[in-house]
């Protein structure tokens, strides 16, 4: 090689002696490099799994550094507690490869894992030295809790609720429980949720929709203080009760179990008064005649106390099929939530059609009285409501809620259409009534037909349907 001007120096045999030295230096200082390495490698501790789940390897690996790092020689122990007991696969600590068996990382059924670590002899310590980690993941069939243990009570369902995974309206629903379903508590999650044992499981009740009180149904209340059943007398000191002349009979109560809307609905199966048609009312509360005609003509100043109804063409009275859509009505509306009273629920009941609009007036937050109409024609012409005439429009209590007892037409009439009865022309007619003179809060004679009308128990049905569809609507439900 050409190194231009500079000199390159001549080895001497001291020279070479040197260089000869430092290798040799150099040799053993590597072989004893080595030495130790092989030294740590032997006493690299092992990790024993029985089989392994997800991501075990890197937690021993990570066990392993900090008890290395402490001076610590051990072995690391991984239990698994599920089933797959016996087979054993060894792995150097520190490797994070998943092993045959395992489960890789993020997968489902995740098993709860018990990892203990056990050291030997610490270098800086003449005692013996244990220490147990556990992490936790779901539970198994095998590590569930017995959850009927931790039971500390009673409580009873008072409407449909829903039992729920967690307490989260957003959560999994394990059932749905009818009012009056026993539940076990164990403890109240929070202002919002119950603890409970269902089926095996830890669940969840909204609180709102459970009571302690074994008995809750018969005591529930309306809004104005009714119990379930409750009869329901006229008293003297509501208004307009001076002109009735039968009110010795009384309406009866009933309370919605489930979904309670806090809506009073009177229902009045029409007629059904013995002796009614033999005694006369004022046709208005101020003694001026009716505006049109009826079962009482127009000119009249009283009417009848309460008529008898017609018959169907095949026998039946009037008064025993508004009494069976009266009482299929009353099941449909509780079940939607809506508290009834039951004008009528026998064959009679002394209370004349004054009576009836002054109770509900004051117990219900509206009134629908059921009838079929007597017109004498040879077909059926479906169904309608009776509507205020202009004539009446101005008395004081029938100014103030004429328009929405209209609106509560039309809602009927709608709900009815909706659910295939056949509707009268426009749906209404307009007539002056006892029961409208005398109201106070919104109130329709519905007419679900005439003589000629199928009345079986099929159609009361769908019509009872119709009239929940019309609640419903005028309720904004």
């Amino acid at each position: 090689m050409n190194y231009g001007n500079r000199r390159v120096p001549e080895k001497t045999e001291a020279s070479e002696k040197t260089e000869t030295i430092e290798t040799k230096d150099k040799i053993e200082k590597a072989e004893k490099t080595e030495t130790i390495e092989k030294t740590k490698r032997a006493e690299k501790p092992k990790i024993t799994k029985k089989t392994g789940k997800t991501g075990l390897a890197a937690f021993a690996a990570a066990m392993s550094a900090v008890l290395l790092f402490c001076g610590c020689g051990q072995d690391i122990i991984i239990e698994n507690t599920h089933s797959d007991k016996g087979k054993e696969i060894s792995a150097d600590a520190g490797s994070d490869t998943p092993e045959a068996g395992e489960t890789p990382a993020g997968s489902e059924g995740e098993e709860e894992l018990i990892a203990e670590i056990r050291t030997g002899k610490n270098s800086k310590d003449t005692g013996a030295a244990e220490i147990e980690t556990t992490a936790r993941v779901p539970e198994t069939e095998e590590t569930r809790p017995d959850y009927s243990l931790m039971v500390t009570g009673t409580e009873y369902t008072i409407s449909n609720v829903n039992v729920r995974r967690q307490p989260s309206t957003s959560a999994g629903i394990l059932a749905m429980l009818p009012p009056g379903t026993e539940v076990s508590v164990i403890t109240e999650a929070d202002d919002t949720w119950t603890e409970v044992y269902y089926e095996g499981e830890l669940a969840y009740i909204s609180r709102d929709y459970l009571t302690d009180d074994p008995d809750w149904q018969a005591h529930l209340r309306t809004k104005n203080g009714y119990a379930n059943g409750q009869a329901v007398y006229l008293s003297d000191a509501w208004r307009y009760a001076e002109f009735s002349k039968i009110n010795s009979g009384h309406a009866v109560m009933y309370t919605a179990a489930a979904d309670r809307k806090n809506i009073i609905i009177g229902v009045n199966a029409g007629h059904g008064t013995e002796g009614g048609a033999n005694v006369k009312t004022l046709c208005h509360p101020d003694g001026s005649p009716k505006v049109t005609g009826g079962s009482t003509a127009a000119g009249s100043t009283s009417a009848t106390a309460v008529s008898s109804g017609m018959n169907f063409n095949d026998g039946t009275a009037e008064r025993k099929v508004t009494l069976a859509e009266a009482r299929i009505l009353k099941e449909k509306l509780l079940a939607a939530g809506y508290d009834v009273l039951m004008i009528r629920e026998e064959d009679d009941v002394q209370l004349d059609n004054v009576a009836r609009t002054v109770i509900c007036n004051n117990t219900a937050d509206c009134h629908i009285a059921i009838h079929w109409d007597g017109d004498g024609l040879n077909y059926d012409k479906g169904c309608y409501f009776m509507s205020v005439p202009d004539g009446i429009k101005h008395f004081d209590n029938v100014a103030a809620i004429w328009q929405e007892s209209e609106r509560l037409g039309d809602s009927l009439i709608s709900g009815l259409s909706e659910t295939g009865c056949k509707i009268m022309g426009e749906g209404r007619m307009d007539m002056d009534l006892t029961q409208t003179t005398y109201s106070s809060v919104p109130s329709v004679d519905i007419e679900l037909g005439n003589q000629c009308s199928d009345h079986s128990e099929a159609v009361l049905s769908r019509q009872a349907d119709g009239l929940v569809r019309g609640i419903d609507l005028y309720f904004g439900f």
